[in-house]
């Protein structure tokens, strides 16, 4: 038994590391790999243009490869959703793949959540009614079955499609999850219904059930086919394998997912708490709460229908709240910018192409002017097409709601074009209200994209309308009123003032100091040890005079053999001193050597100094420059320079127009060129504050450099001296040892 336990254990445990191992595998292979090549190369292709435009000399490759990056500060274009696209600005089909690619799978994050949310309703409401009892009929279980499995693919489509939208599962298994899914719901959805209405529908009418399916069906092929188009951009290789989406962007379906819930648990709650009311009625009372039009024709009769009414609007304006702002910001700051840059790329290109077939060169001067004149053009074209696209699309959602409403509800058309624009306006007099089944599904549908849709339109249109009477407001008060003199004198001071001014300000640096010193003090040790060496020298003289006087006394007496010994020993100790003579004169032309290496230094070392001041002068020039820049880039981000200020800003920050290596062309007078900054859409302040930056982190980096080299130098000088020393000092100490036993041996 013991045994038999153990065992049981051991095969245990094998098995939950076989499982743990399996389940790492599958992650493996489920996980997107986020090495993106394609944004890669596209990096390497935008970084020689877009790397000349901040960057003026040759760098390391890193920070050349961050240029297109770095610059997204100064555009209105989101560079990222460019990066990721095998298709430039300016190239053909440009718009189409750049939809495609962010705003196709925006569009399927809100239909597939709704198509949830109305198949709910769709499965726990029947689709036949009484016509003359109002009462449900219990639909046919073949029926039942087709719709909950149809409910059952849509929500895994939805699941895999929200996996995509958090890149937790790989793009193309998403993808084909999704397809297939939504395809099979809305394939069994379609079944259902025409089984329900040609085989068991009888006598029944239609009830709100019978209709929220036939819409799901529509809506699962929409969400399918719109990703289908997405899957058939990449398969084309005009983007990675993944959705063109930012951060922000990926979270409106985790709106618009608690909004489909938020909604099917208001219409359940409703279904309840309200007599008489069924689930699709709960629905379109929902909706009709949420958006604030509040029609008026169901209302809450007791005190608990009227609390939780309360806390459900609450949450459902809240979250729609955030649906709006979220599409807004997208529409806003995505689309509208990179249309703008491919527009500007066409005529760009298109100008120039016109300039080299008439064999037209063009100046600077009128380069600029005509640059100037594309984007206004442009900017122009886009405020008028955005203006006739938010009138075409109001007239749509108002005209054809009030004609489907017209037949639907019988109404004459002028009431429901009455009705629609209250219901797009969020007024709703209540006067006016769908009764019949389809009129409130369609409702649920219609007011659902209408309303938001255009709250964000009239808002676009808000804000031109506010630049416009600002712009106006301020004319007139100037045509008015009296400006104020002060103002006007500071203004024209203010313009006066040179763009230019030297900065006499000195610096000093610690090192450069030290190494003064150390020079001052090398000389010094040099000129100390010499004078060392020469007492020293003096010493040794004086007691071998001393001892040749007493052997002098002492020789009288001996024999003439000895006197012979001490002529020769006399003769080697005047060899020994006319070396240390030459010795001594070898260490003059030394110390004079040393005087002149030290004046060398000292030039040097001005030099230096002179050449520091001159990079600290630059840079406080260059802070100097950004000033200004720092506050049109706050207060007004979208300023326009004038060609002379674009002229002194590129002089007094010693910028190049063109890369080395780049001859000007004279068809395009660099401002029409490929390295001007007006061909993006560029906030100006914001680029020239880049330029700047640049340029400081040029200077401190070439400042830096030059320390690390004179550290260097300066420890090799300091090495050599101190070597020098040393065997000046071992020189002398051993002649010294020599003389003195010599002496001491005589």
């Amino acid at each position: 038994m013991a045994n038999e336990s153990a065992n049981d254990g051991q095969s245990t445990i094998s098995l939950h590391r076989n499982v743990k191992r399996a389940l790492r595998q599958a992650r493996t292979v489920l996980q997107p790999d986020f090495t993106n090549e394609l944004l890669i190369n596209n990096e390497k292709s935008y970084e020689d243009i877009l790397g000349p435009l901040l960057l003026d000399k040759p760098i390391d490759q890193k920070r050349k490869r961050s240029a297109p990056i770095a610059i997204k500060s100064a555009l209105n274009v989101p560079i990222g959703a460019i990066l990721n696209l095998n298709v430039m600005p300016g190239e053909p089909y440009f718009v189409m793949w750049f939809l495609i690619s962010s705003y196709f799978p925006l569009i399927a994050a809100c239909l597939g959540p709704l198509a949830n949310m109305i198949s709910i309703i769709a499965l726990i409401q029947h689709w036949r009614q009484d016509p003359t009892t109002e009462v449900l009929i219990p639909d046919p279980h073949s029926v039942l079955v087709m719709n909950a499995l149809s409910l059952a693919l849509g929500i895994i489509g939805n699941i895999s499609l929200l996996m995509n939208f958090s890149r937790s599962v790989k793009y193309l298994i998403t993808q084909c999850v999704s397809i297939c899914a939504w395809f099979c719901a809305s394939a069994l959805l379609v079944a259902g219904v025409l089984v329900t209405h040609y085989k068991y529908m009888g006598d029944y009418k239609h009830s709100e059930g019978f209709f929220f399916a036939c819409f799901t069906a529509g809506y699962y092929f929409a969400c399918m086919l719109i990703l289908l188009i997405n899957f058939l951009g990449y398969r084309l290789d005009k983007y990675p394998a993944t959705f063109n989406l930012d951060q922000k962007q990926r979270t409106l379906m985790v709106y618009t997912i608690l909004f489909a819930i938020w909604s099917v648990v208001g219409a359940v709650s409703m279904h309840h708490l309200i007599l008489g009311l069924g689930y699709g009625l709960s629905l379109y009372y929902c909706i009709v709460s949420f958006l604030t039009i509040g029609l008026g024709d169901i209302t809450p009769k007791t005190a608990a229908a009227k609390i939780v009414v309360l806390v459900f609007l609450l949450g459902g304006v809240l979250i729609m709240g955030l649906i709006v702002a979220t599409l807004r910001s997208v529409i806003l700051s995505s689309a509208a910018p990179a249309i703008f840059w491919n527009d500007i790329e066409i005529a760009r290109l298109n100008y120039i192409k016109k300039l080299k077939i008439q064999d037209r060169p063009i100046s600077p001067e009128n380069a600029y002017r005509k640059m100037r004149r594309i984007r206004h053009k442009i900017k122009v074209k886009h405020m008028n097409f955005s203006l006739a696209l938010t009138v075409i699309i109001f007239l749509a959602f108002w005209l054809v709601g009030a004609m489907i409403f017209h037949f639907i509800e019988e109404w004459t058309y002028f009431n429901g074009v009455y009705f629609c624009f209250l219901c797009l306006l969020t007024i709703g007099y209540g006067d006016f209200a769908p009764k019949q089944s389809l009129g409130r599904v369609f409702f649920v549908s219609w007011a659902t994209g209408a309303v938001p849709l255009m709250t964000i339109l009239v808002s676009n249109v808000g804000d031109k309308l506010y630049e416009v009477f600002n712009n106006t407001s301020a004319w007139f008060s100037k045509w008015i009123f009296q400006p104020d003199r002060e103002y006007l004198a500071k203004k024209k001071i203010k313009q006066q003032m040179k763009e230019y001014q030297e900065d006499e300000t000195s610096t000093t640096s610690s090192f450069l100091l030290e190494q003064i010193k150390e020079d001052f003090d090398s000389s010094a040790f040099d000129e100390d040890t010499d004078n060392e060496e020469e007492f020293d020298d003096d010493d040794d003289d004086d007691e071998e005079d001393e001892d040749e006087e007493e052997e002098e006394d002492d020789d009288e007496e001996e024999e003439d053999g000895v006197e012979e010994a001490e002529k020769e020993e006399d003769e080697q100790e005047d060899d020994d001193l006319r070396q240390i003579d030459s010795d001594l004169e070898e260490l003059n032309s030394e110390i004079l050597d040393n005087s002149s290496s030290a004046s060398t230094r000292m030039n040097v070392i001005r030099d230096k100094l002179f050449k520091r001041k001159d990079a600290h002068e630059r840079l406080l020039h260059y802070l100097e420059r950004l000033k200004p820049l720092i506050s049109d880039g706050i207060t007004n981000p979208n300023k326009k320079y004038t060609l002379s200020q674009w002229q002194r800003a590129y002089k007094a920050l010693e910028l190049q127009k063109l890369p080395d290596g780049v001859d000007a062309d004279p068809y395009t007078g660099f401002w029409l060129g490929n390295y001007s900054p007006l061909r993006l859409p560029l906030k100006e302040p914001n680029y020239l504050i880049l330029r700047v930056y640049y340029k400081i982190e040029e200077t401190l980096q070439m400042i830096v450099n030059e320390e690390k080299n004179d550290l260097e130098m300066l420890e090799l000088k300091g090495n050599a001296l101190l070597a020098n020393s040393l065997k000046r000092r071992v020189k002398f100490s051993t002649r010294g040892e020599d003389v003195e036993n010599r002496v001491c041996d005589k």
